[in-house]
């Protein structure tokens, strides 16, 4: 967990893998899922949500079995942790019910402990989610839970994160200026963060700025946001951003569009590769507004209907509007 959460996510991989595997092993349900718990975080952070999925269910049942659920374990219970764990990775993999159904078990079971600190977490997760998702309304609802039950808690090293993805609500719902207060009141929060949660407030900071047509200041964010993401091994970041920097590119100078082009393509492969649906598909709606912009009708009028047809399967209502919205412009 030291190396995981202070920036060296794949060192703290390798001593949470053998941990993880000596508790399976022998069976032991309060090993496992403490152990499990360091796991998730490490992978949470580099990507490697299939991993999660994999193994999330055998943790659980164990817990069920040994009836541990209610088990406080290194002063948490990681009966809610591994549900929020395992509905954040379903969500980062596209099975959006699936992710709801978790989070709502989680909910449920955290009431009746009275677990603030689970609540909070799951709460978080969901609201994260809900974002991926595109529902920055839901996701707002479920951030505002987490922020209640943070400050109740006084769980510091949440706050400024929290505020960064709440204004990823509000950027969702057109709501600029108020994604932006958000953004840079959780970086002005940022002296308790942990590297990865930084990482997420700039590029949340980038996001904004590109749509409030600022391109310089939007590049130069997710720049930083590339950097850093490469420094902490976050995988699923650094394949996001370089779609984000495609972008950008694209659009601040139309002579630099196979850059661009290039950059898109290197992401959409790095998601493609950890199978994380929800983002690799606006990879596409990305890629097939730059080919619109390139002129290239047929390419753009492809790469659109992968998206299109992805965010249908997924109920990706928001972004399959975004989609077709394009489309209708290529299509004339």
């Amino acid at each position: 967990m030291y190396y995981s959460l202070l920036g060296d996510p794949l060192r703290g991989m390798e001593y949470a893998e053998n941990a993880f595997e000596a508790a399976i092993e022998v069976e032991d349900a309060d090993l496992a899922a403490q152990t499990a718990g360091g796991l998730y975080a490490t992978y949470a952070i580099t990507g490697e949500f299939s991993r999660i999925v994999e193994t999330a269910p055998k943790v659980l049942d164990l817990l069920e079995k040994a009836r541990r659920e209610s088990a406080s374990i290194g002063g948490i219970n990681m009966y809610s942790q591994l549900l929020a764990y395992y509905g954040f990775a379903m969500g980062w993999l596209g099975n959006f019910e699936e992710a709801e159904a978790l989070f709502e078990k989680g909910l449920r079971f955290a009431r009746e402990i009275d677990d603030l600190f689970g609540l909070t977490v799951i709460e978080m997760q969901y609201g994260f989610i809900s974002n991926v998702k595109g529902d920055g309304r839901e996701a707002i609802a479920h951030l505002q839970n987490s922020i209640r039950y943070c400050e109740e808690a006084q769980l510091v090293v949440f706050a400024g994160y929290l505020r960064s993805v709440l204004g990823w609500g509000h950027y969702l719902l057109g709501e600029l200026e108020t994604a932006r207060k958000q953004a840079e009141a959780a970086l002005e929060m940022g002296s308790e963060a942990m590297p990865f949660q930084q990482v997420h407030v700039l590029w949340v900071l980038g996001m904004v700025h590109f749509e409030l047509g600022d391109l310089m200041s939007a590049q130069r964010w997710m720049e930083e946001v590339l950097k850093s993401s490469q420094e902490l091994a976050q995988r699923q970041g650094e394949a996001w951003i370089w779609t984000w920097l495609g972008r950008i590119v694209g659009k601040a100078d139309p002579l630099q569009s196979h850059t661009a082009e290039e950059y898109m393509l290197h992401g959409i492969k790095m998601l493609q590769e950890r199978k994380l649906k929800p983002v690799c598909f606006r990879g596409y709606l990305y890629l097939g507004e730059l080919y619109a912009d390139m002129g290239q009708r047929e390419k753009a009028l492809d790469t659109l209907k992968k998206a299109e047809g992805a965010f249908q399967e997924m109920g990706m209502d928001y972004w399959l509007r975004r989609t077709q919205e394009v489309l209708k412009r290529v299509q004339g």
